[in-house]
C-alpha cells in the first residue's frame, strides 16, 4: 500500500485532478464539470481515485488537527495545555476552532470522494470483476469509517450518498447519531462481502474484510451492542490471519508495519516523498538532543500525564515503550514524562516530517480485548476464555495473571478491562472514545481536572452534552438554516 500511494501521490493527477482539494466542503463545487467527463473512463481511473481517499485518511491522522492528535489531547493520558487542538483539552472547543472545522470538511471530503466513486464504477468494464468489487468494498469500508468518525465526533450528520452539488448538500438535513451509525453499519456490511481477506505485495495496508469487520465491531462497541460485536471479532480471531507481536514495541516500529498484529492502520513512508509521519517529531519538545529522534522536536509536543504514569503497574514493559522522562532540552533535563510510541523506528527519515511510522485504526489485540470484553458483558466465567485472552496480553507486558481470586465477578472484569486497555493503547486515540462509550467521561475527567497538574479545577467538562464537538460555525453559515443544520447542545 505504501508503494501504491506513492505512486498516485507523485501522479500529475494529483495536481491537475484534486477530488474536492478545497478545505471547504460546501463554499466551493466540489468537483469541476470538466474532470467529472473525463474521468472515471477506464479502471485506472478508479484505481487513482480510491488511492484518492485513502490519502485523505492520511491526512486526517497525520495533521497536527486532523483526528488522532486530538483524541489523545482530549483524554486524560496529556496534561492540560497543548497547543493547535482549540483549547479541546480544557473543554473550552467552540464551533468557531480551525481543529473541528479542518476535520468536518476532512471527513465529508473522504466522503464525497468515495461517492464519486462509488456513483460510476459500475457503469466502466474492468478487465477483472474482482478488482471492481475490492475497490467498491474499499470505498465502502472508508466510507463508512468517515461516517463513523462523523458520528462519534459531532452526533447526526447530514448523510450523502452520492455525488451532490453545493445547493443540493445543503437541503439534506443533519441525521441522528443513532442514523449515522446505522448508515455506517450498513456500508460496513456491504464492504465486508466484497473486500478480499487479504493484499499481498505492493498492496499491503488496504482495507480487507478483517479490517471492515473490525470496524463494524468497534462500531457496535461504541453504542454497547457487545451481541453483534461477538461475532465479527471471533471471526477475526478464528481466521488465523492475524496474532499479537512478540514484542509490544513491534506493534509501532515501522521496521513491523503491515504485519500480523495490524489489522487496520495509515500508511506512512519515508524518502523525502511527502508521505511521512509528521506526527512523530511533535511528541519531543522544540529542542530537544538525543538519540530519540533526529530532529529538535517541536514546539507542539505534548506532556504525559502523572495519572497515565500512574496507570502502569510495577513491572510493566509498556511503560518503557510508551513514554520517557529524563531528556535533554537545551541545556536542561526535563523531568516531565513525554510520549515516546511513536519514536521506535527502522526507516531512517530524511527530515522531521518524513517517518515512516504507521499509525493504528485497528490493532489485533484491540480486537482480542474487545471479545474479551463481549464476553463478560454476555456474563461472568471465573477463569474463562476472557480471562485466557486479557492475560495474553498481560502476560506479552509481563504482567501475571488475572485469576478469579483477583476479579471475581462481572464488575471487576470489567474494571479490569478499562485499566487493560488504558495502558495498552495509550497514546494511540483510543482512550477518550472508550470512556464515552462507557458513559464515564464526564466522571472521570471532572476528576482527572482537578488534579493540581491540570491547574487544580479551573478546567471541567461540566456536562455530558461535552462528547460531541460543536458543530463548526462555518458549517451552519453555509446552511444558515436551523430546521436543516443545527447546533449541538452546549454550545
Amino acid at each position: 500500500m505504501k508503494k501504491y500511494i506513492k505512486s498516485i501521490t507523485l501522479s500529475v493527477f494529483c495536481m491537475a485532478f484534486s477530488l474536492i482539494g478545497c478545505d471547504d466542503f460546501l463554499t466551493e463545487e466540489p468537483q469541476s464539470e470538466y474532470s467529472a467527463n473525463t474521468f472515471y473512463k477506464i479502471q485506472s481511473d478508479f484505481e487513482v481515485a480510491i488511492a484518492g481517499v485513502y490519502a485523505q485518511q492520511q491526512g486526517l491522522f497525520s495533521a497536527i488537527g486532523g483526528v488522532f492528535r486530538p483524541s489523545i489531547t482530549r483524554s486524560d493520558e496529556t496534561v492540560v495545555g497543548a497547543g493547535y487542538v482549540d483549547e479541546n483539552d480544557k473543554f473550552l472547543d467552540n464551533a468557531t476552532g480551525s481543529v473541528i472545522q479542518g476535520m468536518w470538511s476532512s471527513l465529508y471530503i473522504m466522503v464525497y470522494r468515495t461517492n464519486a466513486i462509488l456513483d460510476r464504477i459500475d457503469d466502466v468494464e474492468f478487465t477483472n470483476a474482482n478488482t471492481r468489487d475490492y475497490i467498491k468494498g474499499e470505498a465502502l469500508a472508508l466510507r463508512a469509517w468517515a461516517y463513523y468518525t462523523l458520528g462519534t465526533s459531532f452526533g447526526g450528520v447530514p448523510l450523502i450518498d452520492k455525488t451532490l452539488s453545493t445547493p443540493e448538500t445543503l437541503k439534506i438535513p443533519r441525521s441522528t447519531q443513532a442514523q449515522t451509525f446505522a448508515f455506517a453499519e450498513n456500508d460496513y456490511k456491504t464492504a465486508i462481502s466484497l473486500l478480499p481477506p487479504e493484499w499481498t505485495g505492493k498492496d499491503l495496508g488496504r482495507v480487507t474484510k478483517y479490517a471492515a469487520m473490525g470496524g463494524l465491531a468497534r462500531l457496535y462497541m461504541f453504542q454497547s451492542n457487545y451481541i453483534s460485536a461477538t461475532p465479527y471479532l471471533k471471526e477475526i480471531i478464528d481466521s488465523g490471519k492475524y496474532k499479537m507481536a512478540e514484542n509490544y514495541v513491534d506493534c509501532f516500529d515501522d521496521a513491523f508495519d503491515n504485519t500480523a498484529e495490524r489489522l487496520w492502520e495509515v500508511q506512512f513512508m519515508n524518502g523525502g516523498l511527502g508521505e511521512g509521519n509528521i506526527l512523530t517529531n511533535s511528541f519531543l519538545p522544540e529542542g530537544y538532543s538525543g538519540d530519540l529522534i533526529p530532529f529538535s522536536g517541536a514546539s507542539a509536543y505534548l506532556e504525559v500525564s502523572s495519572d497515565m504514569i500512574n496507570a502502569y503497574e510495577e513491572g510493566d514493559l509498556r511503560k518503557e515503550v510508551s513514554v520517557v522522562t529524563n531528556i535533554t532540552v537545551g541545556s536542561s533535563i526535563r523531568t516531565e514524562w513525554f510520549i515516546r510510541k511513536w519514536l521506535h523506528y527502522t526507516a531512517e527519515p530524511v527530515n522531521n516530517n518524513d517517518f515512516a511510522i504507521n499509525l493504528p485504526i485497528i490493532r489485533y489485540t484491540d480486537v482480542i480485548l474487545m471479545y474479551a470484553e463481549c464476553l463478560n458483558e454476555a456474563g461472568y466465567v471465573a477463569n474463562g476464555q476472557a480471562f485466557t485472552l486479557l492475560n495474553s496480553v498481560r502476560k506479552r507486558a509481563g504482567l501475571d495473571p488475572l485469576t478469579q481470586a483477583t476479579t471475581p465477578d462481572q464488575a471487576a472484569f470489567r474494571k479490569a478491562i478499562i485499566q487493560e486497555r488504558r495502558v495498552e493503547f495509550a497514546f494511540e486515540g483510543l482512550r477518550w472514545w472508550d470512556l464515552v462509550r462507557w458513559d464515564i467521561a464526564l466522571e472521570v475527567m471532572d476528576n482527572f481536572l482537578k488534579l493540581d497538574e491540570n491547574q487544580g479545577g479551573l478546567y471541567k467538562m461540566g456536562s455530558n452534552e461535552r462528547k460531541l464537538y460543536a458543530i463548526p460555525a462555518q458549517e451552519l453559515a453555509n446552511y444558515n438554516d436551523e430546521t436543516i443544520m443545527w447546533q449541538n447542545p452546549g454550545f
